[in-house]
């Protein structure tokens, strides 16, 4: 979950919910000290990047980091409202989900190939692997001067080294040689080629081993060695081209064949946790804590010395909004909050032919009553053949059941026949499935139908509402 933070820096709080796993606070340490080196080219590569600046710590255990908001120029025009543009939007023909936003021309693809490559070049150049690289956690500027950025970057790791979380894995974005030990470099090179092919060929499914069908316009000696870098890389680890290999080729110089020596792997700095010191500025980094329950977190104080610290309290108040901070004088001690009461909508209980609707509290009522589920309605074909109230029936008994169930079960529950209930759900998945993701899946045969809640709720839920 990803809440706002009111202040001057535009920060994010993202939380790790329970069912994330272990949190290797190393790891993160790690990735929030080299965000601390606002200098040269590390500061080049800070500025593309949703980089943690800061851990969260609750009772000694982390549960998320700071990090800057997205760059507003990174936003645009999709099903109605102002969203992320993902990478995705370059490997589609474009439909009317996204007919406004800019499409650049062929050399503007070549543009955002290339800074891809030179961001994943830099990240290698200072030992860090991607891992989960694909068309969600990439975004492009849609417009010239073209840009890239990147985020989930908690995400990534240290060569040699274990990450935060267990590295997430996108469905046909996978590396066939990765090694059982996770991705490495190696995995990154291979998932460069793949958004590099994908990308100047406007084709979400090519793969190295195939023949890119390149768009027109690209200059010769581009076509030349991008066919070239893309076939090696279909071979095994050790031998596929590396982000500077592609830089070179992507911009058009001559390339002249050589061995590359094996980088030495680059370990994560030892030493304590916390506080980071960030050199050059005299200030120190401090733990994000929050407080007991009814109360609001707050940043630790560090010490009575001054400092150029902020404290942020990363509380969402009842209407969405975000409550500025005040900072009381100094030696002043800060007044505690009055606790909030806390409610927590109850669980829908399993649902089934003809009970009456749930309330609006439940997550399928809060979905049929937002701006975006009423965007869809009115542009998505084929919408029609159910209604609102079935859609959020729908996605309640899904809820409940761990967002699977059989069709079957779902014609009984929404009463109409079994012979129906297959073309109920492809409606509903017109109306549900936003720019190619899939909220709603039909599997085994469209004998069972599947709901990616974490999906459903970043498309029609506002940003931060649980």
């Amino acid at each position: 979950m990803v809440i706002r933070v009111l202040g001057p820096e535009n920060l994010v709080y993202k939380e790790y919910m329970p069912q994330a796993g272990h949190v290797n606070a190393k790891a993160l340490a790690a990735l929030v000290d080299f965000g601390h080196q606002r200098t040269g080219e590390v500061g080049s590569l800070l500025a593309q990047c949703a980089w943690p600046v800061a851990r969260v710590v609750h009772e000694g255990r982390v549960t998320g980091f700071l990090m800057p908001h997205v760059p507003q120029e990174f936003y645009g025009p999709i099903g109605g409202k102002s969203k992320l543009v993902e990478l995705q939007y370059l490997l589609y023909e474009p439909n009317w989900a996204w007919l406004d936003l800019h499409q650049p021309d062929i050399r503007g693809r070549l543009e955002v190939a290339t800074q891809s490559a030179k961001l994943i070049d830099l990240l290698h150049v200072h030992g860090w692997v991607v891992g989960d690289m694909s068309f969600r956690n990439l975004l492009w500027r849609p417009g010239a001067p073209y840009k890239v950025f990147l985020l989930d970057c908690d995400g990534l790791r240290r060569h040699g080294e274990e990450p935060v979380l267990r590295q997430a894995h996108t469905p046909d974005w996978d590396d066939p040689h990765q090694p059982s030990s996770g991705p490495e470099l190696d995995t990154d090179r291979y998932k460069l080629a793949l958004l590099v092919g994908r990308v100047l060929s406007r084709t979400a499914s090519v793969r190295p081993g195939q023949e890119p069908a390149l768009l027109p316009g690209l200059p010769d000696q581009v076509v030349t060695a991008v066919r070239e870098l893309f076939a090696r890389a279909h071979g095994p680890r050790g031998s596929r081209p590396s982000a500077a290999e592609w830089v070179q080729a992507l911009v058009g110089r001559k390339r002249i064949a050589v061995t590359r020596p094996s980088r030495p792997e680059q370990s994560a700095p030892a030493g304590p946790l916390a506080p980071i010191h960030r050199s050059g500025t005299g200030r120190h980094s401090v733990t994000v804590s929050r407080p007991a329950q009814g109360s609001r977190p707050v940043l630790a104080q560090p010490s009575s010395q001054p400092s150029s610290e902020r404290r942020w309290t990363p509380v969402r108040p009842a209407g969405g909004r975000m409550a500025p901070v005040t900072k009381p004088p100094q030696g002043t001690p800060p007044v505690p909050a009055p606790p909030r009461p806390q409610s927590v909508p109850p669980m829908p209980p399993p649902l089934s032919a003809g009970a009456s609707p749930s309330p609006a509290t439940t997550l399928g009522r809060r979905v049929i009553a937002s701006d975006a589920y009423a965007e869809q309605r009115r542009l998505a074909p084929r919408g029609g053949a159910v209604d609102d109230d079935a859609v959020a029936r729908l996605i309640d008994h899904l809820e409940a059941r761990n967002g699977r169930d059989s069709v079957a079960n779902v014609a009984a529950l929404l009463g109409d026949p079994a012979d129906r209930a297959v073309l109920l759900m492809r409606a509903v998945k017109n109306l549900l499935n936003v720019e190619q993701t899939e909220v709603i899946t039909l599997k085994d045969g469209d004998r069972t139908v599947e709901l990616n809640e974490v999906l459903l709720r970043e498309q029609f839920l506002e940003e931060g509402e649980p």
